[in-house]
């Protein structure tokens, strides 16, 4: 091979180097050609861009103005201007729905009764609470707090803490913050205990603090242990009538994680729904364990519970459906009502919020839509009305925290990890 021909290939190669650590920049920062994906094209959702702050060392200033570089556009930008909603939480009383943004990293406040009557227009929330002093980071679960008007959500990936606000609170609001283990994903809130309970994936575990907890304050107890069966568990809902915690697991489970002492391996269990006892401790076995094929229980993210019709409704992410069980269903059972279909409007169910007061069940989608149905509903049923936080049809760029990237030369493809 030609001397020349080598330096082609060299330089080549520190060109695709460089193009893929500028995309992969400009992907983790969120950056795309004109400002920050944060800004968003829709005002609705703009958050202001602080000024580059200027030095004021004149000799600094001559080094700086000679190094290579500047304000550069990236390349290629893969990024979602618009929120995608994840968790959600119902308040019947005050008319309040609430849903976590993890890729503008947000709550959104809207009133129940909103709806997009236009399609090619975002719904307008009361409030956005957005910004550092937030601690929204990785937003997950939520959890509203009817009787002290508060907003409850559980950071997940890179947060590990809970963040509560008024129900007021809008823009960069100062948080309450309480920290959790690592890998938190729900949060449900006891009135009739004054307690806060928190899932953690990793750990398999439930964490139950004192409501209103804040900063390093220590749990009240936590369920933990092989006789838990919790294996990656998600969505979380606390059941005050019949006083019980329920939560979904995905079925990862690995003994290391919370063991340093442990050599073995993990298992791919199937995919559940537990009940425990609301006074559980320790490595407690659940009440009761819906799992199995019957189920057609297949990525279950968030949950909850309906105390006066004895229903449990989950979002199954991977079915791209909503499932409905019986609140006393254990084993291998069916469920009673399934929802999905193109008319549903399902795709990536996060998380549902029953209504029981309205008789509604809501379903927010990964992405740009929440959907409000009839409680009943069932099959390929029509949603009554539409939360939008972008137009209808916008694409869904479903990037959510990238931590690393990975290019495939053969197939010319990044490799994102979520």
């Amino acid at each position: 091979m030609s001397r020349k021909k080598r330096t082609s290939i060299a330089d080549t190669r520190r060109a695709t180097a460089f193009i893929i650590a500028s995309c992969a920049i400009a992907i983790a920062i969120g950056y795309r050609p004109g400002g920050f994906v944060g800004a968003g094209p829709d005002p609705l959702f703009a958050a202001p861009i602080a000024a580059t702050p200027k030095h004021s060392d004149p000799n600094l200033d001559a080094v700086f103005a000679k190094i290579p570089g500047g304000n550069i556009a990236p390349c290629q930008a893969i990024a979602d201007p618009y929120p995608e909603f994840n968790g959600i939480a119902v308040d019947p009383v005050n008319n309040l729905v609430v849903m976590s943004d993890d890729n503008l990293k947000s709550l959104i406040v809207y009133d129940r009764r909103s709806f997009s009557a236009d399609p090619s227009l975002a719904t307008r929330p009361l409030g956005i609470i957005k910004g550092a002093n937030t601690y929204i980071s990785a937003a997950a679960g939520v959890a509203l707090d009817p009787s002290h008007h508060e907003i409850y959500t559980a950071e997940n990936d890179i947060g590990d803490d809970v963040a509560a606000f008024p129900y007021t609170a809008k823009g960069d609001y100062r948080a309450r913050a309480l920290a959790v283990p690592h890998g938190s994903y729900g949060v449900a809130i006891s009135g009739k205990r004054n307690e806060l309970a928190v899932s953690v994936q990793q750990n398999s575990q439930i964490v139950i603090y004192r409501l209103g907890a804040k900063g390093a304050q220590p749990p009240r107890r936590e369920i933990r242990g092989l006789k838990t069966e919790m294996a990656d568990p998600h969505g979380l809902a606390w059941d005050d009538q019949h006083d019980e915690l329920v939560v979904a697991n995905h079925g990862n489970w690995s003994r290391g994680f919370w063991d340093v002492d442990y050599n073995g391996g993990g298992q791919y269990r199937p995919p559940s729904i537990e009940a425990f006892s609301a006074e559980a401790r320790g490595d407690t076995a659940p009440l009761r364990v819906i799992q199995g094929s019957a189920t057609r229980l297949n990525w279950p993210f968030g949950l909850s519970v309906d105390p006066i019709h004895n229903e449990i409704a989950v979002a199954n992410a991977g079915d791209h459906s909503v499932l409905i069980f019986a609140r006393g269903a254990h084993g291998n059972a069916a469920p009673i009502r399934i929802l999905k279909g193109p008319k549903s409007e399902i795709g990536i169910p996060m998380s549902v919020a029953f209504d029981p007061a309205h008789d509604e069940l809501w379903v927010a989608n990964l992405g740009h839509t929440a959907l409000v149905f009839d409680r009943t509903a069932a099959g390929d049923s029509a949603p009554k009305r539409i939360i939008r936080n972008a137009p209808a049809g916008t694409a869904i760029a479903n990037v959510g925290i990238p931590m690393s990237i990975a290019y495939d030369s053969k197939r010319d493809q990044l490799l994102v990890p979520n």
